[in-house]
């Protein structure tokens, strides 16, 4: 594998995510260059590259000084720990190159971190034999993320929410049709559309809870990162937003992407002067008939919080992989 820069992967995003598209056994969205790059910029403190390209392969990682003294080497993203940074179509062949690739260059790292990868994939499989032959393995954290099936359609998604769901969202939808709100699926092709509709987001979070309490995306470091995000997502045709409206505002809206046929939920939020129409759940509701006409076929809510049950079939697991130097 050859070194190559940041730059070099912006340029490459296309060639890069194809890779990520072709690798089995990952977390495949938050591998792609859409969450990779705007995590690096704009969550992770500052570390230095460490990035390799083999023939149909990356290994995409930086690497840090603990305050201890020894070196690690990382996931661009590491904060929640969805990115793999190893990709490639083959488990075997990529696993062998990573390992090779570690032994060549033992004297820059100390520990290692592999994080995205499935649990019982082959990536996980041949990673570990791989890389047993020069270092430690420890398994690290379990990253569980809700999904639903859209497979099969709208009804019969909806059929599977419990009967209390089911009538309060027939309430919800009276009510709000009783008083004017709409909904509406945005569109952007390009980071002009883009970040036009990401000022109109910042406004309902603005005035919703999260904002008001300093915890929503107007602010802070998840400001930048989606704010980076939106135009990545728009050019390769993968942004999905939908807005409620009434009376000329926008009052509600749900943010996300999909991705080799799966939807995933990145943020929704709505004015707090609202909440008795139960906005979050009808942006859920309509953001969700919406991907079901489109024909995709999954949704991930994303990591754990009790809400998502309600809208979600099952869990998905990934893993961590603590990697320590011989």
């Amino acid at each position: 594998m050859d070194a190559i820069t940041i730059d070099e992967l912006e340029r490459g995003a296309d060639d890069f995510d194809r890779v990520v598209a072709n690798t089995p056994g990952i977390d495949h969205f938050c591998s792609s260059s859409a969450w990779i790059l705007p995590a690096q910029s704009a969550l992770m403190p500052h570390r230095e590259p460490w990035l390799f390209r083999g023939r149909d392969s990356y290994l995409t990682m930086m690497r840090g000084a603990h305050h201890e003294g020894w070196h690690y080497i990382e996931p661009f993203e590491s904060m929640w720990g969805l990115a793999c940074p190893a990709v490639g179509a083959a488990p075997g062949p990529l696993s062998t190159e990573v390992a090779q690739l570690l032994r060549q260059r033992g004297a820059d790292w100390d520990v290692a971190l592999f994080s995205g990868i499935g649990p019982e994939s082959d990536l996980c499989h041949e990673l570990v034999a791989a890389l047993s032959l020069c270092a430690r393995i420890r398994l690290g954290p379990r990253t569980a993320r809700h999904v639903a099936r859209l497979d099969d359609g709208f009804s019969a998604y909806l059929g599977r929410r419990s009967r209390n769901v089911r009538r309060s969202l027939k309430r919800s939808l009276r009510e709000a049709e009783r008083v004017g709100i709409e909904f509406l699926q945005l569109e952007a092709d390009d980071p002009a559309g883009a970040l036009a509709i990401y000022e109109r987001i910042l406004t309902v979070e603005s005035r919703s809870w999260k904002g008001r309490t300093g915890v929503g995306i107007n602010d802070g470091c998840l400001h930048g990162f989606y704010r980076e995000m939106m135009p990545r997502l728009a050019e390769r045709g993968l942004l999905r937003v939908s807005l409620a409206r009434h009376d000329g505002r926008d009052i509600g809206y749900i943010l996300g992407s999909v991705f080799l046929g799966t939807y995933r939920g990145l943020q929704f939020s709505y004015d707090a002067a609202y909440q008795r129409f139960s906005l979050g759940n009808l942006c859920q509701y309509h953001q969700i008939e919406a991907l079901c006409r489109e024909g995709v076929e999954r949704y991930d809510l994303g990591t754990d919080m009790d809400y998502k049950r309600r809208w979600a079939d099952g869990t998905q697991e990934t893993i961590s992989l603590i990697v320590i130097r011989r």
